[in-house]
């Protein structure tokens, strides 16, 4: 298939659209339970003693994963949990790194993306439950270049690192503090442990911390708004995790109560954690069977109420029976995280400019929570062509009722009858030409599986030329190639190879995913002739891109690797 690009600079093109006026398309929702990326129910695995001893190893099977994903359950969410018992004293070893990464390959090949957690003890004693700070802040530093490297199928970084289960709860330190009972000097330390994690992780990477409080205590009670989330601040990026789920004791300590069975709900720290969960990931698990707040219809409330994202599949499996029993589970399923539907769209064709108002709804339990880009496809049924544009509008903000509203110029497009797509690919450049990491819509005939495009249903017919149209067609020097050297490049390319680089020209570049990242119409000096002209791309991002050439003789293309890109 070939796939083009679209500019906003035309060349005097003269264009008429067949299908002008109005259309309304109402779509159809669906209650099918579907896999979508960060969201839904989660699987629990923790790595065993065989990963500081045995070179190539994980107890992870892809298959298994693949599995999960595409079962009943549809998971796209494993939680790797990471022991650390065997560094108490010491570095963590150079076998131990490798087959975390062996892991991160697996989940990716899997389709999936994995929260991870770092621990040292995985039951109460009364031992040290961590190493010494010091050491436990190298470890961090150590899991820095991993964390970056695998960023893209990394839904989350937990905290971690200090405590039974990672908890920052029982500790046994006189550095940290234990049970609840922290000096102000304590809190000094276990803020340095979050703010190293802040610096090893990558931005891209929420931190999820057990406790409202902890958040509150080290980064102050001034919650999230529309304009501070999404920042890379320390209250944008850090979120929650709850691994006592409706619990006694205010969620086994997780929010302050007056008593065993006094509900949260209201509670100051209750309110604080659902603010925040608005623009942050909110997961966890329940941890056993405390009627009614278990019972299914008040869990759907809760999670409604405090924006949960994923849930733990494998435990407390009880509540998971009942809730099955109950009914309640097929909503828990489609509700998890965000759930986007397309109720209505209204596209209007004039003058060579296609108007589009999109309105979706979002009716899961959280808004999306990592940045994606939102494009409308235009596809050539006649050739296979695809345009892209990029729509003005942040999935992480629909939440209820969204519409979008946008007004596309469709000079440049070829001749032929289109069908039109919404793509909400994955934010990195590999994962995003891969189906499962796109965004699916809940709505009746529409999801593509081989592009993991959502089809509106909408097509047009454009039936007159340009005076360009060998440009964009398939008449005169379509085709026709560029040679880029070095490829893959780091600043500088060179471009040869056409005759189309003399005289009056555009010089454009893309990315993978079709945006634009660089135009300039020229007249082209003495040194852009066919032995080719230079062309400055240090400040692109790592990366694959085409370079177009378009003159009044037609158009000519190649593709250039910017930084490597080796298979993971």
């Amino acid at each position: 298939m070939k796939i083009k690009v679209f500019s906003l600079l035309a060349l005097f093109t003269i264009i008429s659209v067949v299908c002008t006026g109005q259309t309304t398309i109402n779509y159809m929702e669906t209650s099918d339970v579907f896999a979508n990326p960060e969201r839904g129910l989660q699987k629990y695995s923790i790595t065993n003693s065989n990963y500081n001893t045995t070179a190539d190893y994980s107890n992870l099977n892809q298959t298994t994963l693949t599995g999960w994903r595409t079962g009943n359950d549809k998971v796209t969410v494993i939680f790797r949990y990471f022991l650390l018992s065997a560094f108490l004293e010491n570095e963590i070893s150079q076998i131990y790194l490798n087959n975390i990464q062996k892991d991160f390959d697996i989940i990716r090949n899997a389709g999936l993306k994995c929260i991870v957690r770092f621990s040292y003890s995985n039951g109460r004693s009364t031992a040290p439950q961590q190493p010494v700070k010091s050491l436990m802040l190298s470890h961090i530093h150590q899991l820095a270049p991993l964390l970056e490297a695998n960023k893209d199928i990394i839904f989350s970084h937990q905290a971690g690192f200090l405590g039974t289960w990672g908890e920052w709860y029982y500790t046994n330190s006189s550095e940290f503090g234990t049970d609840g009972s922290i000096t102000t000097a304590q809190w000094a330390n276990r803020k340095e442990i979050i703010d190293a994690m802040l610096e090893a992780t990558p931005v891209e990477i929420p931190i999820q911390v057990r406790y409202p409080r902890v958040k509150r205590t080290m980064y102050g009670n001034t919650q999230l708004t529309e304009s501070t989330a999404y920042q890379n601040t320390p209250a944008a990026r850090i979120g929650f995790y709850n691994d006592a789920f409706l619990n006694r004791w205010g969620d086994m300590g997780t929010y302050s109560v007056s008593g065993e069975n006094t509900s949260p709900v209201g509670s100051a720290d209750y309110n604080y954690l659902a603010n925040e969960t608005k623009y942050t990931p909110m997961t966890g698990e329940t941890n056993g069977v405390n009627a009614p707040r278990t019972d299914g219809d008040n869990a759907l409330n809760e999670m409604e109420l405090t924006n949960w994202t994923t849930l733990n599949r494998d435990y407390f499996t009880q509540n998971f029976t009942n809730w099955i029993n109950s009914g309640h589970y097929p909503d828990i399923l489609r509700k998890l995280g965000y759930r986007f539907v397309l109720d209505k769209g209204d596209y209007h064709m004039a003058d060579n400019q296609l108007s589009i108002e999109l309105t979706i709804k979002n009716v899961g339990f959280a808004r999306m929570f990592k940045e994606r880009k939102v494009w409308l496809i235009l596809k050539n049924s006649n050739n296979g062509d695809e345009y892209s544009f990029l729509i003005d509008s942040d999935p992480r903000t629909w939440e209820e009722t969204s519409i979008i509203n946008q007004t596309i110029d469709i000079n440049e497009i070829s001749i032929g009858h289109y069908e039109c797509y919404l793509s909400l690919p994955d934010s990195d450049s590999e994962l995003a030409l891969r189906p499962e990491y796109c965004v699916r819509f809940a709505n009746q005939n529409v999801w593509i599986d081989e592009s993991g495009y959502n089809d509106l249903n909408f097509a047009f017919e454009k039936t007159t030329t340009s005076i360009f149209e060998n440009i964009n067609g398939s008449s005169v020097n379509n085709g026709k190639s560029l040679m880029i050297v070095p490829n893959p490049a780091s600043d500088i390319i060179h471009v040869s190879g056409s005759d189309l680089i003399a005289g009056q020209s555009m010089v454009q570049i893309f990315s993978i995913t079709g945006q634009l990242v660089y135009s300039q119409m020229q007249k082209m000096f003495s040194s852009f002739t066919t032995a080719g002209f230079q062309l400055d791309v240090s400040h692109l991002a790592q990366g694959l891109y085409t370079v177009v050439i378009i003159s009044e003789n037609g158009k000519a293309q190649g593709v250039f690797i910017k930084g490597s890109l080796s298979v993971k």
